[in-house]
């Protein structure tokens, strides 16, 4: 950035070369190169062509106004009214390009940055005070540029130089710096005046846009192919940069980078205009009455309409405190991003925390820079590391202290290593509250790995965000899967939130359970009664048309009396409902629940809904693959022995049976070979009376599961795999066994290969395709590897692996790596908990 170079107050030849010293440095770090002068040629930019390339590099924009005489003959010929555009084209024109060999070069880069729109050029006639031009003894001859850097910084320069070849290289120029950092006020003078002469303000002086006759004839000069020109393609192999300042501590406020404009000039009626629509949508977040949708409006996404309402939810009743619960692919992230945006541009949240697994952590950073325009960084390891960018230079990463790193007013954090007992001691103890913390999966935070019910601790996650739900003033939560194992999982994320006191763990469980009846008894229902009314007084009273929505079928009046005997502080009114009243007051009961306050959920089939109509043009993913009646049926007789396994076990080990009950889940739904290996291995481990190895399924023991302290969850886990082996039947894991093994490779094998078929068609090269188990995975190597089918390689907790004479031989991550990028695979299969060492930047340009 130019803050972070050394400029000298002047130059001149006797400094050294003037292109080296200044010219090249500065265009380096621009994003806006403003420059006027009476002469200018292309050569100049050849001589330039590394700064250039940092230009076009920013994507930024060169403006320049140069100088035009006219001779007398055309003075006379304006007098007789001959439109002046006309006489600057034919001046112009009368100098056609037709340049030799050596000057090609420059022509063509000049031509490509006109032609890709990092150069605009316009011409500037002096005239007298009538603005009628005059003769060409007057010239335009001012030499000044201001340089811009993508921090608002600037410098500026005057003194006798010409933007061509021989002002740079062979004249005795003398030219004055000036920094915005030093020397705001003339810094600004020179923005302005620049502004002015652009905007064609100026008494004495006419500016025009390039003739469109010149700006055809050098466009003719474009490279062919429209590539890079082949000066900026020779410093794109081997540019260097000088190191540059590290990144700032502290992220600045909007606008604290703008530089006020000197009050005595005005500037032209476009930039009053820029300046006034761009200020008020810099200040509308923060108005009280508007500029709530400005961060959706100034994000690269546009949100689907359930994205929408989960924002308005959240941004309109501040601070949220909400449990984001859509079903896998709604995009989550998105509704915490258009939060996330919108709060920091309005000021509402000044210090943010987003916590997610470390598997993630660069996705978040990728979806919050690509989408939503903030660049936050990543602590970990000791460092705070930004999305590189142009504008950092490979600045983007800043060791920091372990008792600092949280000084930083928005920073990503892995959920897992914060859960760390000295990590969280500086989050609880010593890091300054939060006026916004984002929890992604969520259901990390639950009670130890097996317990799930109220007697169950919680892991160090949920003793985490214990400590935290009260240094925060809002608290987002994201989890598809709220609830796994126990209904108490939820109540814990929801007792994050905030419940009412009176919805304790066990008031929580019983009440869902009572609804679920028909007829709950009387004492249920009076307690069903008196947990509505706590959740009125803690959240407000249900409205009329939840009231009516949940009670349709009475009329008006009967259902206000429905509502007012449930409201009621006696039993008495609620004893005296009839039959039908009772009913309805048992709907209004069942809708009328923290849960419905504090929890955000939309699925699939309201998405479908949103197409039907018209609402949502994206497609919505379907299920496509149709499973088989033998498939079906084993679905079914999993289901059946799950649900027999559990109601047969006792209380005391009914948690350690519905554990081990989730992962066989797990592993069906994943494919029938990781099933049927995991029943094997419970198998063996019954007949040799021994407990099953930690590895047999370390896959199944996600960050939830296993905790930052390994003796007490490692041993609750292989006690809860002890007792469910005694609660299971070995003859009926043997019945499912002999059943998986009857049936035919899945559905969804043939379903992926006719995918894998179709990029291949479409001119896909290579493809990775991710499975949770490492037995999925070796169930597709070995079907896909059969006949004249793709060429593999894998990628997983055991390391690479590839294809050899005598079988799959091991190989390290950078070959698998290396080996992939260079095409040697066409497909590479990688569990997902191995992925994170593969590089998600690096893959997802390989799938892209």
């Amino acid at each position: 950035m130019l803050a972070g170079r050394k400029w000298r107050r002047r130059y001149t030849p006797d400094d050294g070369d003037l292109v080296k010293l200044f010219y090249v440095p500065a265009l380096e770090d621009a994003v806006r190169y403003d420059r006027s002068t009476g002469y200018f040629n292309a050569g100049a930019l050849e001589l330039a062509a590394r700064g250039i390339e940092g230009l076009v590099r920013n994507g930024g924009v060169m403006r320049m106004v140069v100088g035009c005489t006219l001779a007398q003959d055309e003075i006379e010929a304006i007098a007789r009214g001959e439109r002046l555009r006309d006489a600057v084209r034919q001046r112009l024109a009368d100098a056609p390009l037709t340049p030799d060999a050596k000057g090609r070069d420059a022509l063509e880069l000049l031509a490509w940055m006109v032609a890709h729109e990092h150069l605009e050029v316009k011409v500037a006639v002096p005239c007298d005070g009538a603005r009628n031009p005059v003769a060409d003894e007057a010239i335009f001859h001012e030499k000044t540029g201001v340089v811009e850097d993508r921090a608002g910084d600037r410098i500026a320069w005057t003194g006798s130089l010409n933007e061509t070849a021989a002002g740079w290289t062979r004249n005795w120029e003398r030219i004055h710096v000036y920094t915005s950092w030093g020397d705001a006020e003339r810094v600004a003078d020179a923005k302005v005046d620049f502004d002015a002469l652009w905007g064609d303000k100026a008494r004495r002086l006419i500016v025009l846009g390039l003739p469109d006759a010149v700006r055809l004839d050098l466009l003719r000069f474009l490279p062919e192919d429209d590539r890079l020109p082949a000066r900026l393609q020779e410093h794109e192999k081997a540019h260097t940069y000088p190191e540059p300042r590290p990144p700032p501590a502290i992220t600045p406020e909007p606008g604290d980078a703008a530089r006020e404009r000197p009050q005595h000039v005005l500037p032209d009626r476009e930039h009053i205009f820029r300046d006034r629509v761009w200020s008020f949508i810099e200040q509308a977040p923060s108005m009280p009455s508007g500029g709530r949708r400005v961060g959706e409006a100034t994000s690269a996404v546009e949100p689907w309409p359930h994205q929408v309402r989960a924002f308005d939810r959240m941004y309109d009743h501040w601070p949220p405190r909400l449990l984001v619960a859509d079903e896998v692919g709604l995009g989550k992230t998105i509704q915490a991003g258009l939060l996330l945006r919108q709060a920091w541009l309005a000021g509402r949240a000044k210090r943010i925390l987003v916590l997610a697994p470390k598997a993630v952590l660069r996705q978040w950073q990728i979806e919050l820079r690509e989408k939503f325009n903030l660049n936050w960084p990543i602590y970990d390891k000791g460092e705070l590391t930004w999305h590189p960018s142009p504008a950092w230079r490979g600045g983007n990463v800043r060791r920091v202290d372990d008792d600092r790193w949280h000084e930083e007013p928005a920073v990503i954090a892995s959920s897992h290593l914060m859960r760390r007992r000295d990590r969280r001691q500086a989050l609880l103890e010593n890091a300054a509250p939060w006026d916004l913390i984002v929890l992604d999966e969520a259901h990390h935070a639950r009670r130890s790995g097996v317990a799930g019910a109220t007697g169950g601790h919680p892991n160090t996650l949920l003793r985490l965000m214990q400590g935290l739900k009260e240094r925060t003033a809002a608290l987002v939560l994201l989890t598809a899967t709220p609830l796994q194992v126990h209904p108490t999982e939820l109540w814990d994320l929801l007792d994050l939130l905030g419940l009412p006191p009176e919805w304790t763990p066990t008031a929580f469980v019983e009440f869902f359970q009572n609804a679920g009846r028909a007829d709950p008894t009387p004492e249920a229902f009076e307690q069903m009664a008196q947990l509505f009314q706590a959740t009125e007084r803690r959240y407000g009273k249900a409205g009329e048309a939840e009231i009516a929505r949940a009670l349709d079928g009475l009329s008006r009046l009967r259902a206000r009396s429905v509502a007012r005997a449930l409201r009621d502080g006696a039993a008495t009114p609620r004893l005296l409902l009839d039959g039908e009243a009772r009913q309805a007051a048992l709907r209004l009961l069942r809708v009328s629940t923290p849960v419905r306050r504090l929890v955000s959920r939309h699925t699939r089939e309201l998405l479908r809904e949103y197409r039907r109509r018209g609402l949502l043009p994206a497609r919505i993913a379907d299920r496509d693959v149709e499973m088989t009646e033998g498939e079906r049926a084993l679905y079914e007789a999993v289901e059946d022995y799950i649900a027999t396994t559990y109601k047969q076990a006792s209380e005391d080990e009914r948690r350690a049976v519905g554990f081990v009950m989730t992962i066989y889940r797990r592993r069906l739904a994943s494919s029938f070979r990781a099933l049927r290996n995991t029943l094997q291995r419970r198998v063996d481990a019954d007949a040799t009376v021994a407990a099953p190895s930690d590895a047999a399924l370390e896959e199944d023991l996600s960050d939830d599961e296993v905790s930052d302290e390994p003796a007490q969850d490692e041993d609750a886990v292989a006690e809860a795999l002890r007792e469910s082996l005694r609660a299971e039947e070995e003859d009926d894991i043997r019945r499912l066994l002999d059943q998986i093994g009857r049936l035919p490779p899945d559905s969804k094998l043939a379903a992926l290969k006719d995918v894998l078929r179709d990029l291949r068609d479409a001119g896909h090269r290579q493809v990775m395709v991710f499975t949770q188990y490492t037995d999925t995975m070796d169930f597709l190597r070995d079907e896909l590897s059969t006949g004249a089918g793709p060429a593999l390689m894998c990628y997983s907790g055991r390391g690479g692996e590839i294809p050899g004479a005598d079988g799959w031989r091991p190989v390290d991550r950078d070959t698998v790596k290396r080996r992939f990028r260079d095409g040697e695979a066409e497909v590479l299969l990688c569990t997902e908990a191995a992925a994170e060492g593969l590089n998600f930047q690096f893959c997802g340009a390989l799938v892209n």
